[in-house]
């Protein structure tokens, strides 16, 4: 709920939102449509940003979220806005954003697990059974998905698809979203300097009111409320105490070779019983391109000074790729449930940075310490799919409405028994990238690590 003594902004306010990732575009778009704020977005780099999450080649659509039924219902509220930007991107001649080739998940040893079972009762609970088909035995799955033939005989034997879900292309979802931000007036400051956050603007009589940003040019700009959107950053620009850590997870991509691309191409994405294993994977792109992530409690990268987590990317660390021991965990898992993927190199791997809170729901609420400032973030690694309409509920607690949204998301102590979203493959300590060694663990996999295994002569 929204603390005690915050003021939603009056009509004409000037807003400024830090960040142009998912939670940041949406928000700038919701509050273009009410036409009576001034809105600027900053942003250090392009949109997408590079090293933002939500810059990616897909992120799975899914309505499957166990007993969270809010989010689920929240997604079908967004299928609807997804269609809807394709409609408009074909009219531009563009591809489309969203495509609907369903989510398979699967279980093992003949039993669908506690996740799987809670989001089928949800499903069908909701009227959406429809949606749903059932497999029982290796062989439909195989018969129905051949490409899946060998995970089957590994003990993934029991499935449902979800026609609802499918991927995104998520980068440019991003940009879609910014093209129609900017149609409606949205003010963006982009770059390293101009668009960079360096700190707070501060009243000069009352310490904790906000009244701006200045950015690392030196400029000031004064705003009537300042929204922080920066994603997996968060952490590291304000102290929120154990509420929000920066996780890195590992995600790989395969260049599947032509012979190979009808097998995959109208695929669902996949789900290999995600709260146990943690694999998930997608059908190819136009480009060929076949990713493969790992969704779990992640790696961090401490900072000396406070040991925060801050995210370590590709833009700062270009070679970088993912840690030895993740890519040796992949090809293990692979081998067993698609090992198809053997003798193929993996032609691309990066940690993708989240911004989690421990029970998995978003922070998004006034700042309890400072007047004008709204934390939006703690994606937990599923904000992507709701970039249509995650701006409208964060309204709410921009606006001081009481609901459904603005109390899952308010500012709260985080339970020390939480599991993350009831998804991730473990929940134990997490495994530090340290930046100053290398060791068996953490270095960072090289090109030739990332070729497959030939035999010799």
């Amino acid at each position: 709920m929204v603390k005690t003594g915050y003021q939603p902004p009056a009509p004409g306010s000037k807003i400024i939102i830090v960040g142009a990732g998912a939670f940041g575009l949406s928000t700038a778009y919701a509050l273009s449509l009410k036409n009576k704020y001034d809105v600027w977005v900053y942003e250090r780099q392009t949109i997408p940003s590079p090293d933002a999450a939500s810059c990616d080649i897909n992120k799975i659509m899914r309505m499957d979220y166990g007993d969270e039924t809010m989010y689920m219902h929240m997604y079908m509220e967004a299928l609807h806005m997804w269609e809807q930007w394709n409609k408009e991107r074909a009219c531009k001649g563009l591809g489309p954003v969203f495509h609907n080739v369903g989510n398979l998940m699967f279980s093992q040893n003949g039993k669908f697990s506690a996740y799987e079972q809670q989001s089928l009762k949800a499903i069908r609970e909701a009227g959406y059974g429809h949606l749903v088909e059932e497999y029982h035995t290796p062989e439909s799955i195989a018969e129905r998905y051949p490409q899946f033939k060998e995970a089957t005989k590994n003990g993934f034997d029991i499935a449902y698809l979800n026609k609802a879900g499918g991927w995104c292309d998520s980068s440019e979802a991003c940009k879609h979203i910014h093209s129609k931000c900017v149609e409606n007036g949205v003010h963006f400051v982009l770059g390293p300097e101009q668009g960079s956050f360096e700190n707070f603007l501060y009243d000069d009589k009352i310490a904790t009111k906000i009244t701006g940003i200045k950015t690392k040019d030196g400029q000031s700009h004064n705003a009537d409320l300042v929204i922080l959107a920066t994603g997996s950053w968060t952490p590291s620009l304000l102290d929120l105490g154990d509420r929000l850590i920066a996780t890195g997870q590992t995600v790989i991509q395969f260049q599947v070779p032509d012979h190979m691309r009808k097998l995959f191409e109208a695929q669902p994405t996949w789900c290999a019983d995600l709260s146990v294993t943690g694999y998930y994977g997608f059908a190819i792109n136009s480009e060929g391109k076949m990713k493969i992530g790992y969704h779990s409690s992640g790696y961090v990268n401490l900072r000396e000074k406070d040991q925060v987590s801050v995210p370590r990317t590709q833009v700062t660390n270009p070679m970088d790729s993912i840690p030895i021991k993740a890519l040796g965990e992949f090809r293990q898992f692979l081998s067993k449930f698609l090992p198809i993927t053997t003798p193929l190199d993996i032609c691309y791997a990066r940690v993708c940075w989240y911004c989690d809170s421990v029970d998995g729901h978003y922070l998004i609420a006034p700042h309890p310490d400072f007047e004008n400032l709204i934390i939006a973030s703690g994606d937990s690694g599923h904000g992507m799919k709701f970039i249509p309409n995650l701006g409208f509920k964060i309204c709410h607690v921009i606006e001081g409405i009481d609901s459904e949204y603005s109390r899952a998301w308010a500012w709260r102590d985080m339970p020390m028994d939480a599991t993350y979203d009831g998804l991730r493959a473990d929940s134990g300590p997490k495994i530090q990238l340290d930046l100053n060694k290398e060791d068996q663990y953490t270095r960072m996999a090289t090109k030739d690590d990332c070729k497959c295994a030939r035999p010799s002569l």
